[in-house]
């Protein structure tokens, strides 16, 4: 089988295959036979049926199938020896084909070339980077976290805004007295989620072992915050039209932990901070360093804009357009379509970008890598939710099971593929550092969105 390839446009070659009776004669001798052994036939044995009526009743399907299956598998063969990266599948070219009358055959495809991807236009451009200086507020609001974090609970007489209550719900009669058989239920509720501001200023002035009495529809507009503190349900509670007196068994406040070596020492136990000024500079840099991946992936963002502007990417137009026209099962006019092929040719575009700097630069996401971003990962949330100290081989095992997880591994794979290409930029291009607030970098970041 002869194939040839001759350039017809841009990015765009036209593939040849010749055909001859040789290349497939073979093959459909052997289908045939393998055809006879299951065939029957009236009048024949299995197997038996003469060769003469097994080729007259299959063997042009048959011929037909052999050299599809030779072509799809010599075109292929071809793109890869040839080393072409091409964009899409060949498109065949309309042909008429005597399968009946001929026994050589001549098919044509349309091949869409990946342009090739010069960088060096882009790499020396200016690109901002946006440092996000914490401002004293910001400092203070999360040192107040963290006290609360490592506060403590503790049990108080008088209610105060965000306490917690342990009460006893009863349901009374129309005389306020205890309903027989009515609902009791032991329970807990926030003063904050009490919805009447008349009935929660009412709480306020109450101390624990008091009772009030009120109507609970009215007290907790959340039906599911009804349900759970009843345990009823919701059947039952649409029948409830009754007060019901409520009993403040223990009010508990989350008290914020007092500001001292023992937080210093909790909030960062590989650190030595000996008085406020220190630790007020460790938060600082905490949040700086957690601002930076908001900074790095505006950084991303805006490079990739850059490249992607100065670029000059030849496409094979035509092809694509056709390509996509024959892979596309939605119907669109062509106003809509112009608008579906101009969304993939950005996407298209960064894709072939990104995967030249990664090749040009040797970026890859090893195991090891990430297995480290996972590990890293797994450690922050750790230290968020309170430092809670685990051994390696427990650690090691967590990364295991969030990794066995497709998406999640794709996404941090992902992730993982930002922090390569921000390294990237940042050796390559003009880095042009600005300081900004938060706010006024989520205003940047909102435009660029």
């Amino acid at each position: 089988m002869d194939i040839s390839k001759k350039k017809v446009d841009v990015n765009i070659l036209k593939l040849t295959a010749n055909i001859k009776e040789s290349d497939y004669v073979s093959a459909v001798e052997n289908a045939l036979l393998d055809y006879r052994k299951k065939m029957t036939l009236p009048g024949f044995r299995a197997g038996k049926v003469p060769m003469s009526l097994v080729k007259k009743k299959y063997e042009l399907a048959i011929r037909v199938e052999e050299i599809n299956k030779l072509l799809s598998n010599s075109i292929q063969k071809y793109i890869l020896d040839e080393k072409m990266s091409i964009l899409g599948n060949p498109i065949p070219i309309e042909n008429k084909i005597d399968f009946l009358n001929e026994i050589d055959y001549q098919f044509e495809f349309e091949i869409g070339l990946q342009p090739k991807i010069n960088l060096s236009s882009a790499e020396k451009l200016k690109s901002d980077y946006w440092v996000i200086k914490p401002e004293k507020k910001e400092i203070d609001d999360h040192i107040f976290s963290l006290q609360k974090r490592y506060g403590s609970v503790q049990s108080f007489d008088k209610i105060e805004q965000g306490d917690m209550l342990s009460v006893v719900l009863q349901e009374l009669e129309s005389d306020n007295k205890p309903k027989a058989d009515g609902i009791v239920s032991e329970t807990s509720m926030l003063v904050d989620k009490i919805e009447d501001k008349k009935i929660r200023n009412k709480f306020f002035k109450l101390k624990k072992s008091d009772t009030i009495v009120v109507d609970l529809h009215k007290t907790f507009v959340n039906e599911a915050d009804l349900l759970s503190m009843l345990k009823i349900s919701k059947d039952k509670l649409n029948e409830i039209n009754s007060d019901f007196s409520c009993t403040i068994k223990d009010v508990t406040r989350l008290t914020p932990a007092k500001i001292n070596l023992e937080l210093f020492k909790k909030v960062y136990p590989d650190k030595v901070i000996k008085n406020s000024k220190e630790f007020n500079t460790a938060v600082k840099t905490e949040l700086s360093d957690r601002y930076l991946i908001e900074s790095d992936r505006k950084f991303f963002n805006d490079s990739s804009q850059i490249f992607l502007d100065k670029i000059k990417i030849d496409f094979p137009e035509k092809f694509l357009k056709k390509w996509l026209k024959t892979n596309i099962k939605k119907e669109f006019t062509e106003e809509e379509f112009e608008r579906e092929y101009q969304n993939y040719l950005k996407y298209l575009s960064w894709q072939l970008i990104e995967n030249t700097i990664c090749t040009e630069n040797n970026i890859k996401v090893t195991d090891d890598k990430l297995k480290d971003f996972a590990k890293k990962n797994v450690l922050q949330q750790m230290k968020n939710y309170g430092a809670v100290n685990l051994g390696d081989k427990e650690i090691d095992g967590i990364v295991a099971n969030i990794l066995k997880n497709e998406k999640e591994a794709e996404k941090m794979m992902n992730e993982v593929i930002l922090i390569e290409l921000v390294a990237y930029f940042k050796s390559k291009m003009k880095v042009n550092k600005k300081s900004t607030t938060l706010n006024e970098f989520i205003k940047l970041a909102n435009k660029q969105a």
